[in-house]
């Protein structure tokens, strides 16, 4: 069962509300999440990451009675689904380094819950990073991939073309969460860029994985 313009805009409802919900929660919850400190944080961390963008979508989906490769997760167009990702993670990589002054190109080096998954011992650190990769990772890009079908829906939109209004959408909105919650205009202005890459490679090469594979390797880069 697809979604029609209605319920597609309530399942858009739905996902934004619990994705504000939890964000504007976080700096309620960070002192209790630090108190756990090591991998308790860093699967902590994951769930409250998966909480946000990952549960309500995987709910809506099955409530739809849809699959993931109605999202473009399946292996047709996956080459160039990800040769347009590794293509536009580069781009990325050489603003953000030219922003910066210093090379930075090593995915997830800023983040939290990488730094303290290398602290720990194999192979937990390992499934530290695993967790990570899947809750920043995937879970990120499937929310992106949901949100631009949902908003491209609600339009009328056949979800295909560069300037899809799902993939202008999910830039515009992933840039204006990271900016409220302080990043400012270079946050705001390079999650937008991720946000709108997230959700255009399914846009054009029929494939999501692509997206996944980008927010992967763009998700909280820096240098060794």
């Amino acid at each position: 069962m697809t979604a029609t313009r209605s319920s597609a805009a309530v399942d858009l409802a739905i996902a934004v509300s619990v994705t504000l919900i939890c964000g504007f929660n976080i700096p309620a919850i960070t002192p209790a999440l630090r108190r756990l400190g090591g991998m308790r944080e860093v699967f902590a961390l994951a769930m409250f990451q998966f909480t946000a963008e990952g549960l309500a979508v995987l709910l809506l989906i099955a409530i739809r009675r849809e699959r993931l490769s109605n999202y473009g997760f399946s292996s047709r167009g996956v080459l160039k689904s990800v040769a347009i990702a590794l293509l536009f993670a580069i781009i990325y990589d050489l603003a953000l380094s030219l922003q910066m002054g210093q090379a930075v190109w090593v995915p997830l080096r800023r983040h939290l819950a990488v730094r303290l998954s290398l602290a720990a011992t194999f192979p937990l650190n390992l499934v530290g990073i695993a967790a990570t990769v899947t809750a920043w990772g995937f879970f990120e890009a499937l929310y992106g991939v949901f949100f631009a079908n949902r908003l491209n829906r609600i339009v009328g939109h056949e979800s295909h073309g560069w300037l899809t209004p799902g993939a202008l959408g999910f830039g515009l909105f992933n840039g204006l969460i990271h900016a409220a919650l302080g990043q400012g205009l270079s946050g705001f202005l390079g999650s937008f860029a991720s946000g709108y890459v997230i959700a255009v490679i399914p846009a054009v090469a029929g494939n999501s994985w692509g997206s996944v594979l980008f927010q992967s390797l763009t998700n909280a880069v820096g240098h060794p």
